[in-house]
């Protein structure tokens, strides 16, 4: 997806605006009886068994906590996004939820068991809404809808072969067997431990807190240093801070472990086209097509670049394309609609910005209205 930061002038006349709106929200809030935090006790258990590490342990049972606050607090979110008038899907929503949380330990034992060893945590966590309007615009600038279903998968993945291997654990006797299901188990608890350093990235991106961002990717490159994700992430997170050469050398990075990483060439496009390099952003674009034909964002961000050459022809074709991939993806309707305002296909214009606007997109309805003007 493309985002532009608006110049610095503008974001400071911006955040004056957005703190004076949030002031008068937070009273509205308090009239309607919705306090600005909330406070929420959870616990978390994990049985940890042979092969694997305390730290994990704890981790998942730190997880399990978290993804009981997530559920508490999701009807919190719900209602300050419905007094601000803010739509999200449901997968934003979750990611909301997950990004307003503020967790803090407060108690921790183990048990042991005859079948391992049982890690409990109590934690207690403030939900703080404050930062609904700069999550949620996080959220419809920054590409990180995949990023999340990619953690949760990960998490999944990690889960299901670790229960596989321990339960092989149980069937076998010999050490000298046990030793290479065991070293397994280890191995997929440091992914598991990658992937939390995964996390903690993504929710600090989100947040705009780049620089802790930076840290928790290159820690987690530490831990795993052939974690493609990690150095995709990465340079997301210097394309945020405009340093677009160091975006590129991390893409690339990424691209060598794996070398079909469609993502990683779509944003490579995306860093040359912030440095002007027209060429160089088309490679981008159409070798991470070539790698996987149904990638409505590369043809959405291809067709963006032939909207800016004033090929709007083009533009439409590959607007065309993502659309019959993905026809959820609001910002194609604005852009294909801006196309055909730009060839003067008017009644095509206004059903695309029509669609925009009911999906929750500004520039779609500022686009509606001044073409009924």
């Amino acid at each position: 997806m493309r985002w532009q930061r608006p110049p610095k002038n503008r974001m400071i006349v911006m955040k004056y605006i957005i703190m004076s709106i949030m002031v008068v929200m937070i009273s509205f809030l308090s009239s309607l009886g919705l306090a600005e935090t909330k406070e929420i006790i959870a616990e978390g258990t994990y049985n940890m068994g042979e092969g694997e590490m305390f730290s994990v342990a704890e981790s998942k049972a730190l997880l399990q906590a978290k993804r009981a606050i997530v559920e508490q607090a999701m009807p919190y979110v719900e209602e300050y996004l419905k007094v601000r008038n803010i739509k999200l899907t449901e997968d934003e929503k979750q990611i909301m939820s997950l990004g307003l949380i503020n967790i803090t330990l407060l108690e921790k034992k183990k048990t042991i068991g005859s079948d391992g060893t049982l890690f409990w945590v109590k934690v207690r966590s403030t939900v703080n809404a404050v930062n609904v309007e700069d999550i949620a615009i996080s959220l419809k600038e920054k590409s990180v809808i995949d990023e999340y279903r990619k953690i949760i998968e990960t998490y999944k993945k990690s889960q299901k072969a670790i229960d596989e291997l321990k339960k092989q654990l149980t069937q076998i006797k010999e050490i000298t067997e046990r030793k290479p299901l065991q070293a397994k188990i280890k191995n997929e608890g440091i992914l598991f431990k990658a992937n939390e350093l995964f996390e903690k990235g993504y929710y600090y991106r989100l947040n705009n807190d780049y620089d802790s961002a930076v840290k928790a990717y290159t820690s987690l490159i530490s831990l795993a240093p052939n974690f493609a994700d990690a150095y995709n992430s990465l340079g997301n997170v210097y394309i945020d801070k405009g340093q677009y050469d160091t975006a590129i050398e991390n893409y690339n990075k990424a691209i060598v472990i794996n070398p079909n990483f469609e993502e990683a060439y779509n944003n490579i496009g995306f860093a040359y086209s912030n440095k002007g390099l027209y060429d160089k952003e088309m490679e981008g674009y159409n070798k991470a097509i070539a790698i996987n034909p149904n990638f409505a964002k590369a043809y959405y961000n291809r067709g963006t670049a032939y909207h800016y050459k004033g090929l709007a022809d083009k533009a439409i074709e590959d607007y065309n394309k993502a659309i019959s991939i993905n026809p959820n993806f609001a910002d194609i309707y604005n852009s294909r609609g801006s196309a055909y305002a730009m060839t003067g296909i008017k009644d095509r214009a206004i059903l695309d910005f029509q669609k925009a606007c009911d999906m929750g997109d500004e520039n779609g309805c500022k686009g509606l209205q001044f073409l009924k003007k």
